[in-house]
């Protein structure tokens, strides 16, 4: 009898240990899982530019985009604070408009965005945080998803949805050149 119970107590110290690993497999697997997520979000996260300020409202003669200065309420579908004709110059991320592009070929037009997202979480897509940048005629620059670039032209305006998915901006006859995170200091706050 008292084997029986000492071979028992021995089968359930067993049964224990091994769950007890298996335990501790699976909070470090969640543990590492998290870490690994965290690192990424990290090391995909780019600045936003939507709430920054211009530090001087003209840059070479054009306004200086700030970003919210876009933001349209949903009943106002065609009043914005940046009439349309303005010359700007809008600090954005490139990002591929309908259809993947493929970086370092040549485009004549692509998105701007004040946001790229990160690994867990995309870049809002909404119609009034979006600009069209169509470049001047036979103008082309390398295409280079997420690159932080400098976009100055015509801003024109277009009627739509704020929430939607379609641009509600067009920067016209448009220049476009690589920018550095530098930037973001020199020319917001």
């Amino acid at each position: 009898m008292a084997s029986r119970r000492g071979r028992r107590a021995r089968k359930c110290e067993a049964l224990s240990r091994r769950a007890l690993g298996t335990l501790t497999g699976l909070v470090s697997l969640v543990c590492l899982s998290g870490i690994a997520a965290i690192i990424l979000v990290i090391r995909t996260t780019e600045p936003d530019l939507f709430d920054l300020v211009p530090k001087v409202s003209h840059s070479d003669g054009y306004l200086l985009l700030a970003w919210p200065n876009l933001e349209r309420g949903r009943q106002a579908l065609n009043t914005v604070a940046v009439p349309s004709g303005t010359m700007i110059r809008a600090l954005g991320y490139m990002v591929e408009r309908d259809v993947p592009v493929r970086d370092g070929r040549r485009v004549d037009s692509f998105i701007l965005l004040p946001d790229i997202g990160n690994f867990l979480h995309p870049a809002h897509r909404f119609g009034d945080q979006m600009i069209s940048v169509r470049l001047a005629s036979r103008h082309t620059v390398p295409f280079a998803e997420k690159s932080l670039v400098w976009a100055w032209g015509a801003l024109r305006t277009l009627p739509g949805d704020p929430a939607g998915h379609e641009p509600l901006y067009i920067l016209e006859d448009a220049r476009s050149e690589p920018a550095g995170k530098g930037d973001i200091a020199a020319y917001f706050r």
